[in-house]
């Protein structure tokens, strides 16, 4: 059985599977031909598969089968070699032993001395000799070997065997496309800011394939959505309704912390360079691909990758780059006192600026160097969103607790607690800094409980009890905040404190009780 060899010369990859194209010729004589075409992996949809050939000639059936372990094949030719070369080996490491156990003559009680002289000179020209055999022998088995690795993953695929009539005998291209699920890429996302100019985001992809074959050369369309069908519309559930409460879904540290980690390292190819010689203080450029080619339909957008792509199998992924996208966007320090003594750098931008795909990790480059991750959505609800930058190191914050006084009201039966905080913010840099600050006060769950602004130096609050300043801080000068509040209660009472939160930080994992992140800064909703 004679196998047709195929070579893919175009793939559109979806989000999960793509469509293959591949390429092939094959030698038909007048009439009835049956042709055996391989190149298909095991995960090919043979459903989707189809031929294309020149006018006049007619496909009569189409079959999918597996080679069969009874007739004999290229592997079996390649084992019998490896066999071969394996004895080979064997026989010279023979001879090399019998030679050396020749050239003892202790043993023996008759001895030529002319026979000893010829045998010791030839010894290490015989020993030589055998051992560059041996070296070109292995050479040759390992190259067997990873042959017959290539030919047995081909002969473990898929053949579809196809019945032609053609008009004519000659020679005709055709071509296959089918569906194969052992392909995929993801969005990689990128941003890129020097805290002053807009913002650059940078869309990759990471492409993936285990179709067990490299794929060369080839021409390379990614596809943002999937092939869908009528029957995968969206299904309404029956909402039901009852006196009891369900138990609400719990999010562990461990889940929260999932979307934070699992970050395979890409390596990015390196050009071809001419042997010029370049002086070691030239300036270096970052090096990038081209970007692609963009076509949006009514369901989902086509990047079309310029030029031609290397993919090879079972890899961390493909690398390409897809579109940048210039961003506005206000820059600011945040800081929490309360949580962390170190301070924030913010940016904030609309989500109409936001492509309306991005959703995901997204890697934070602060002039060209990496400062950490976050997690962005296209969020159409909501107008403004924020990032964090990473640590602003030049500004330190503290929060220390100046006053605390309880008394007790004999006519009112009620305590009452004074708490003073003083927020100190120290701004080391060489130019002046807006800064926004968050502290907080208690918020009463209970109307027996009272809580009462005493000073809050003009700071905004929210119903949660979260306290906002936005200040201006002069290079290398501080400047000092003042929080105090009083909490009122029924003196034969027991107040507690409580932090309901059962949000985490979607980066790092920590748990999260305002609207930031206490270790990545990260806004939390």
């Amino acid at each position: 059985m004679t196998m047709i060899q195929t070579d893919i010369r175009q793939v559109q990859i979806y989000r999960q599977g793509a469509e293959i194209t591949r390429n092939g010729k094959a030698d038909l004589q007048e009439g009835q031909n049956t042709l055996h075409i391989c190149g298909l992996s095991t995960q090919s949809d043979f459903d989707s598969a189809r031929l294309y050939f020149p006018a006049g000639i007619q496909l009569t059936d189409i079959r999918f089968f597996y080679q069969d372990d009874d007739e004999e094949t290229e592997s079996d030719q390649i084992r019998e070699e490896i066999n071969e070369r394996k004895q080979n080996i064997e026989l010279c490491e023979l001879q090399i032993n019998l030679w050396k156990e020749n050239g003892n003559f202790s043993g023996r009680s008759e001895q030529n001395i002319q026979e000893i002289q010829k045998y010791i000179t030839s010894l290490p020209g015989q020993i030589s000799m055998l051992q560059k055999k041996i070296i070109l022998e292995k050479k040759e088995l390992k190259r067997l070997e990873k042959r017959l690795n290539e030919v047995l993953r081909k002969e473990q695929q898929p053949v579809l065997c196809a019945e032609i009539i053609s008009e004519k005998a000659g020679t005709y291209p055709f071509e296959l496309t089918y569906h194969d699920n052992a392909a995929s890429w993801m969005p990689v996302y990128e941003l890129h800011t020097n805290a002053k100019d807009p913002m650059t985001l940078k869309v990759r992809a990471r492409i993936f394939q285990n179709t067990a074959e490299d794929w060369k050369d080839i021409k390379v369309s990614l596809f943002t959505g999937n092939p869908s069908v009528q029957s995968d519309l969206p299904v309404l559930d029956p909402v039901y309704l009852s006196f009891s409460r369900p138990e609400p879904k719990r999010r562990t540290l461990s889940s929260a912390m999932a979307g934070g980690r699992n970050m395979a390292k890409a390596a990015m190819p390196m050009m071809a360079m001419e042997d010029t010689a370049v002086e070691e203080t030239a300036e270096l450029d970052m090096m990038e691909m081209p970007e692609a080619e963009i076509n949006t339909s009514e369901t989902m957008t086509e990047y079309v990758l310029p030029g031609t792509k290397d993919i090879p199998a079972d890899t961390e992924g493909t690398m390409a780059d897809l579109q940048k996208y210039e961003i506005p966007c206000e820059y600011r320090i945040t800081a929490f006192p309360k949580l962390n003594p170190r301070a924030f750098l913010t940016a904030d931008f609309k989500s109409a600026d936001l492509p309306a795909m991005v959703s995901g990790k997204t890697s934070i480059y602060l002039d060209d160097t990496y400062v950490g991750s976050t997690s962005i959505k296209s969020d159409r609800d909501k107008d403004t969103l924020s990032i964090s930058l990473g640590k602003e190191e030049a500004i330190h914050v503290s929060r220390t607790e100046k006053k605390k006084k309880t008394t007790e009201a004999l006519l009112k039966n009620q305590k009452t607690t004074e708490y003073t905080y003083e927020l100190s913010v120290i701004n080391n840099k060489d130019q002046e800094v807006k800064i926004t600050v968050y502290d907080q006060m208690p918020v009463s769950q209970d109307k027996s409980i009272v809580t009462e602004v005493i000073n809050n130096d003009h700071a905004s609050a929210d119903d949660r009890g979260i306290l906002t300043w936005n200040i201006t801080v002069p290079a290398g000068q501080s400047r000092t905040l003042v929080n105090a509040y009083k909490v009122s209660w029924p003196k034969d009472k027991t107040i507690f404190e409580t932090k309901n939160s059962n949000r985490f930080c979607p980066v790092c994992g920590s748990k999260v009780y305002g609207t930031f992140c206490p270790e990545c800064g990260t806004r939390v909703e």
